[in-house]
């Protein structure tokens, strides 16, 4: 499979003129338009009512806490029209303020997933934040397909989300720096780059680690967002 790279760049204009900088760069590449593609970011809180008796005594004290609560995180992309990626934090540390999210789950469901987990399992999740994007997606010669878009935040701009997808490797290590030279090529502006974390979130194989998967996708953009600044 592609290898892709997501770059969040959050000193980005309120009005779009950083946006509109990087697509006419884009365009000086050559392009062809591929069309119009969007994604849905959700954050949801492990309710804090919850009866934590069959966890870990010392899970159960931080959660009643606040300290140490899970949270899942949820991700549709346009171009993954089947797909809902699922990542939950499962939180190591119990000291308040020290929450260390070292031991995370990473799954693909069905689309149909979404509706359980707003209905079915709504007493388990809170929804504490949701974002959406639509931009537009490029394809560059054979190598290189570009998406870039804005992130809004109930009607407000938060960011700009660029994915590279890099159609000729599913090697991780070796297609980050091409993705990283591609990148310079376009002309973004300061950003910062994610490509996941294979091996600490659900890569059991060692012989898979450089194997790319659609998962470390979904992976990436979650940890984009989950890092971005606040405010």
């Amino acid at each position: 499979m592609p290898v892709t790279g997501v770059v969040l760049i959050h000193n980005a204009s309120t009005n779009a003129t950083t946006i509109a900088s990087i697509n006419d760069t884009i365009t000086g590449l050559f392009p062809r338009v591929i069309g119009k593609w969007s994604l849905e970011y959700k954050l949801y809180r492990e309710n804090p009512v919850l009866d934590h008796s069959a966890r870990p005594a010392s899970q159960s004290l931080a959660s009643s806490t606040g300290a140490g609560v899970r949270f899942l995180s949820q991700l549709v992309l346009s171009h993954h029209p089947d797909d809902l990626f699922c990542l939950v934090d499962e939180p190591q540390s119990n000291l308040p303020g020290h929450t260390d999210f070292g031991r995370k789950v990473m799954a693909v469901f069905d689309r149909g997933m979404d509706m359980i987990i707003t209905s079915k399992l709504s007493s388990l999740w809170i929804l504490r934040q949701s974002m959406r994007a639509e931009g537009i997606a490029y394809a560059v010669g054979d190598e290189f397909v570009i998406r870039t878009a804005n992130v809004t935040q109930t009607g407000s701009f938060r960011f700009i989300v660029v994915e590279i997808e890099y159609l000729f490797s599913d090697d991780i290590e070796s297609s980050k720096i091409v993705i990283a030279d591609f990148a310079s090529r376009c002309g973004l502006p300061i950003g910062n780059y994610f490509f996941g974390d294979s091996v600490r979130v659900y890569r059991s194989n060692p012989e898979g680690f450089q194997r790319f998967a659609k998962a470390d996708t979904g992976l990436q953009y979650m940890e984009a967002f989950r890092a971005r600044p606040s405010g």
